[in-house]
């Protein structure tokens, strides 16, 4: 009899054991990491930017790179179109955050083909955090492409250099994707 009072206080001392492990593993998975590609809005930038980290990819911008531009606010690059190689995830583009936001503001970019007629889009790419005066010259698409000419949409969201990465209003620029 108190052998089976013995094992029975083993075997829960085990299942507690095991959901402390459980639990312990589970608070370290990454989340601000996980990049989706789906047709929702990446939890990490729609929650104020809590837990999104400076992007390790992002450079610092060449003064030949810089635009000189005195609007006052938050300040986004613009473009009327990209081209990249049909078949390849890793793909070279500028996505860049202005000095003029020195001090202001960070700002993350996700690339998204977005479908007119049903109101929705699919993330390609979502960045971190990127500094004012840095760039990113690479990134690696959650799918390669086909041929063809795309409606894609490259989502800039702002968040402010505070403790708490307060977010802003975001700038979503309309682009034709050229994949050849």
């Amino acid at each position: 009899m108190k052998k089976d009072r013995l094992e029975k206080w083993w075997i829960i001392l085990l299942i507690v054991l095991f959901c402390l492990i459980l639990g312990i593993r589970i608070g370290k998975l990454p989340s601000g990491n996980i990049k989706p590609c789906n047709f929702t809005q990446n939890a990490a930038t729609s929650v104020g930017g809590v837990g999104l980290a400076l992007d390790p990819d992002a450079e610092a911008l060449h003064p030949a790179d810089i635009e000189n531009t005195k609007e006052q606010g938050v300040t986004i690059s613009g473009r009327d179109d990209m081209t990249f190689p049909a078949g390849q995830r890793e793909i070279t583009v500028d996505f860049y955050n202005p000095e003029e936001n020195e001090g202001l503001y960070y700002l993350t970019f996700e690339l998204r083909l977005y479908d007119d007629q049903e109101q929705e889009y699919e993330v390609l790419y979502t960045s971190g955090l990127v500094e004012p005066g840095k760039h990113i010259r690479t990134i690696m698409l959650s799918h390669a492409l086909e041929s063809g000419v795309y409606t894609a949409v490259i989502h800039v969201q702002p968040f402010r250099m505070n403790a708490q990465r307060s977010i802003t209003n975001n700038a979503d620029i309309k682009i034709n994707l050229i994949v050849k």
